[in-house]
């Protein structure tokens, strides 16, 4: 696994974003998705999304040493993982593996698949109205891509009936407790949300996903799209 930075044409306005790239090394089956930030709730719904294609959990999967899944290298093998993608990993039970420290071609495969991806289907620069609109359409192109090439389909059979069992979707949204101010809006990430009146002045819940704000008090739930 890995991201890469790449550019979009999102709604008319070129910007910044993060190729998520998760790459099976026997038969070269890809799953990529475009993700609005480099940060652990992009991450982690990138992977629900991966096994969700793929259809099956992976035994292992090399990381480097990305912030989104470490917090902390100590010194030798161990790393000390953000909890939530600790979590993830036990949801799906498989094992992560990570590179030592600056040595890139302990997984070169996907980091130079990750570079023919943008060279061969993210030049011209991709244009659409969201970010799932072109990575669907790019994960669309991968697969033909790789079902085009009659050496990768033994390969893929063989790998595919290796996968694991598929849980539950694993719920990577952030959640945390937030105390309502004596107005009907709380800021997340820079932007103003409506809460009801009545829940001003207490501790709610809040769940942060990549496309959805929710607040949670007792049964009740106010959900809003991200801005």
């Amino acid at each position: 696994v890995d991201f890469f930075e790449v550019w979009v044409e999102l709604a008319g306005v070129r910007q910044k974003s993060w190729l998520f790239l998760m790459r099976l090394m026997h038969s070269g089956r890809d799953f990529a998705m475009l993700c609005a930030q480099q940060d652990t709730t992009w991450f982690l719904a990138a992977h629900v999304a991966a096994f969700t294609h793929f259809a099956g959990v992976i035994a292992a999967i090399a990381y480097d040493n990305l912030t989104a899944a470490v917090a902390k290298v100590l010194i030798g093998a161990p790393r000390v993982l953000r909890p939530r993608f600790a979590a993830l990993v036990a949801h799906y039970a498989f094992e992560a593996r990570f590179c030592r420290p600056g040595e890139g071609h302990d997984k070169g495969g996907v980091e130079r698949r990750g570079g023919h991806i943008r060279w061969q289907h993210l030049v011209p620069i991709p244009r659409g109205s969201s970010l799932a609109e072109m990575s669907t359409a790019l994960q669309l192109r991968l697969d033909a891509q790789h079902d085009r090439n009659v050496s990768r389909v033994e390969p893929w059979a063989r790998e595919r009936a290796a996968l694991r069992p598929l849980p539950e979707p694993f719920d990577g949204r952030h959640v945390r407790v937030v105390l309502l101010r004596h107005h009907a809006t709380h800021a997340v990430a820079g932007a103003a949300y409506s809460v009801p009146s009545r829940w001003c002045g207490q501790a709610v819940d809040l769940f942060v996903g990549i496309d959805t704000v929710t607040f949670a008090l007792g049964d009740e739930t106010v959900c809003h799209r991200r801005a």
